[in-house]
């Protein structure tokens, strides 16, 4: 059973320079006035734009595993924290291990770290899919008993690898649709 939590970083952002021309005073007296230029910005530039889309959909990825490791310290599988940030098979997948966990009389403690990287934007202009591979270490939380019952010995964590994908919806939100969380050690 994965046990994940966040810390939270962000993605660098593309600074974008703009410069502009103006007054000359080497210029021979008389020559007339320098000509100058002047760019007009807009607020939000497509590239804007794509870094925010990206940006998002990374935190979406960073927010769905810290909701789950939320939900596991008390297990819920209803909760609505899990389908903030994901749907589809990913949620399936989060909310039938919370399920699992629950029935077992078991609940999650500690933490996960994270270390996502963007693997694929497409389309490149206006994204809809972001693919996210991370190495993420589950060396810091557990699964233990939360209610009376036979003692509870969890595998221990470490590094493995986790495929996502995280996409926007019709209302704008991004959310992880898929994820494959593999062994400890498979991380390379």
């Amino acid at each position: 059973m994965a046990k994940i939590s966040c810390l939270l970083t962000y993605l660098a952002l593309t600074v974008i320079f703009v410069a502009a021309c103006g007054d000359d005073s080497s210029k021979a007296p008389g020559a007339g006035p320098s000509p100058t230029i002047s760019l007009r910005v807009p607020s939000s530039t497509p590239a804007d734009s794509d870094a925010a889309s990206v940006r998002d959909a990374v935190a979406a990825y960073r927010g769905m595993w810290d909701a789950y490791v939320r939900v596991l310290a008390s297990p819920d599988p209803d909760s609505p924290e899990l389908a903030r940030y994901a749907t589809g098979n990913a949620l399936k997948t989060l909310t039938g291990g919370v399920r699992d966990v629950r029935d077992q009389g078991l609940k999650g403690e500690g933490e996960f770290t994270l270390a996502p990287r963007v693997t694929e934007v497409a389309p490149t202009t206006s994204p809809t899919k972001v693919g996210i591979r991370d190495c993420l270490d589950d060396s810091k939380a557990r699964i233990v008993r939360a209610s009376p019952g036979p003692a509870y010995s969890d595998k221990p964590g470490g590094q493995r690898l986790c495929l996502a994908t995280v996409e926007r919806q019709g209302d704008g939100a991004w959310k992880v649709t898929s994820f494959g969380l593999h062994e400890v050690g498979s991380c390379t």
